[in-house]
């Protein structure tokens, strides 16, 4: 396989006579050299991108099929796909049918791809990691990595988040000599000191390593074209009256709530997992066919802008975590969609930082705030325990409040291979979360709330002493008498320690009272 992509520019030369020329008076010869080597030497510009960015371009197979062996170690390690040996799989139990399943079920084979899905990926560290979308992966029993030149490896799923429709796949085997993308500076948005760089008009070039059945083997296909918009989605009103009140939206991916790149390339139809180039070969944008706006695949394509919100949550699934999305605590007043005047949660991170009842939140990080989705992009996207600058207004003037950010409840699912070791059988989380779960005017004082306990653990056998309460609605505010405000506190105190004694209380408790849990 030749790594060099296939270029593909319908009327470029016409569109680059307007756009480069159209102040050139052509009947001076000098003037038509001169349009000559502009030409080739934005025609060169265009095939150094491409060539650039060609290896990083990768085609994900993904099968879905539940007869593959059991992957040792996949209950215990999240995400987990581990790889496929068709002879194996035809010794165990030899016969005519079992040899054409396992042809069926190798995907590390091109002719086995129309039996699968698949989809486009991008290489994002040379050690063996690879970015696409969540959509492509949902459900995976089985992935498969194809890189140019004939290279490829089965991947497990390292870290993927359904929220920001994002996953980072880990080669089992990876090459020695992968090329990562390198990513562009990408402003959509205006502060009070920088303007956007990424807007209607800009060009790009789109690249992706599609699968066709028409023609042996995989290489990069690319076309040129341009940004026709940068999109916002406008969500209906909230049917529930619970989540009127509530600052942030229903919508659960980032195709519903964040920006969007709009572009007219036509590579292939709804393409997801392809990649965005600006003129220097950096990648500013995933494409995403979930983001489709038309009911049919017509009109134009829809890309993720590689931002620093994008690249923000992209570095935490490339470590192998869960991306946990900041939360400031407010409450809506009134029911317009576009309703910035708040109300902090009692307890929670905005009350904290002395936000009050009716302010107005009209930046965050200097990026105009006028509507409930901007506050979930700009507050969620900056992760938990982060702290933005938070510009209120309010009788008296304009402030900046900075915000230490909790963490927001996110019910969509994820896959986190790195996560802490449980302690006695039990992993805790943000306080925030046990907040959000309960009516917005309790209050949650400072501590970390239990997330999960093992069945049978030590942990378990504590709680299940307490009441009929599960473990689940406990704070834990204190471990062996030190003060605990977020998780890395707790699992630092209880680090190599025999036993612990917990303070803990149950806030939906009228008043709560404080108690002491031993354990073991």
């Amino acid at each position: 396989m030749n790594a060099f992509p296939e270029f593909h520019m319908p009327g470029v030369r016409g569109l680059l006579c307007i756009v480069l020329f159209g102040s050139v008076v052509a009947t001076l010869p000098a003037q038509e050299v001169r349009r000559n080597q502009l030409l080739l030497a934005f025609e060169r510009q265009l095939q150094d991108a491409v060539k650039t960015a060609g290896p990083s371009i990768a085609c994900v197979v993904v099968s879905r099929s539940e007869l593959y062996p059991k992957t040792p170690g996949a209950t215990e390690t999240p995400g987990k796909l581990g790889t496929f040996d068709p002879k194996t799989f035809v010794k165990e139990e030899p016969s005519a049918g079992r040899e054409k399943l396992a042809q069926i079920l190798d995907i590390s084979k091109l002719e086995s791809i129309p039996d699968h899905g698949f989809a486009g990926g991008v290489v994002i560290d040379d050690a063996g990691f690879v970015l696409t979308p969540y959509h492509v992966i949902d459900g995976a029993t089985r992935v498969y990595v194809f890189l140019p030149d004939g290279k490829g490896s089965y991947a497990d799923i390292h870290a993927a988040d359904a929220r920001s429709d994002l996953a980072v796949l880990k080669l089992i085997t990876p090459p020695q000599d992968l090329r990562a993308i390198k990513f562009g500076e990408v402003r959509t948005f205006t502060t009070r000191t920088r303007e956007p760089n990424v807007m209607a008009g800009k060009l790009v070039v789109l690249i992706a390593n599609p699968h066709s059945a028409a023609f042996d083997g995989l290489r990069p296909s690319a076309a040129f074209g341009s940004i026709t918009n940068v999109r916002h989605r406008i969500l209906p009103p909230p049917t529930n009256p619970n989540q009127r009140r509530a600052a942030e939206p229903r919508a659960s991916r980032y195709a519903e709530y964040g920006s969007l790149l709009e572009y007219d390339v036509r590579l292939n139809s709804g393409v997801s997992g392809g990649v965005l180039l600006n003129l220097d070969s950096e990648m500013i944008g995933l494409t995403n066919a979930a983001a489709l706006a038309w009911g049919k695949e017509v009109g134009p394509g829809y890309a993720v802008p590689a931002d620093q919100n994008f690249r923000r949550i992209v570095e935490v699934l490339r470590r192998g975590e869960e991306v946990e999305y900041g939360f400031m605590g407010v409450l809506r007043v009134g029911d317009q969609p576009a309703s910035r005047i708040v109300n902090p949660m009692p307890g929670g991170a905005a009350a904290r930082a002395q936000l009050r009842a009716g302010d107005v939140i009209s930046r965050i990080n200097g990026i105009a705030i006028t509507s409930f989705n901007d506050l979930l992009l700009h507050v969620g996207s900056a992760l938990a325990g982060s702290k933005v600058v938070v510009t209120v207004d309010r009788v008296g003037g304009e402030r900046d409040l900075e915000v230490t950010l909790a963490k927001y409840l996110n019910d969509q699912p994820f896959i986190a291979s790195v996560r802490p070791a449980p302690v006695f059988g039990m992993r805790v989380d943000h306080a925030s979360i046990l907040a959000q779960r309960l009516s917005t005017d309790t209050y949650v004082p400072a501590g970390v709330c239990v997330r999960e306990v093992a069945p049978d653990s030590p942990a378990a056998k504590a709680f299940k002493a307490l009441a009929d309460v599960p473990p689940t609605s406990w704070l834990i505010t204190k471990v062996n008498g030190n003060a605990v405000s977020k998780p890395v506190d707790f699992y630092e105190a209880a680090k190599g320690q025999e036993s612990l004694k917990l303070t803990i209380a149950d806030p939906a408790e009228k008043p709560p009272q404080e108690r002491e849990l031993i354990i073991p």
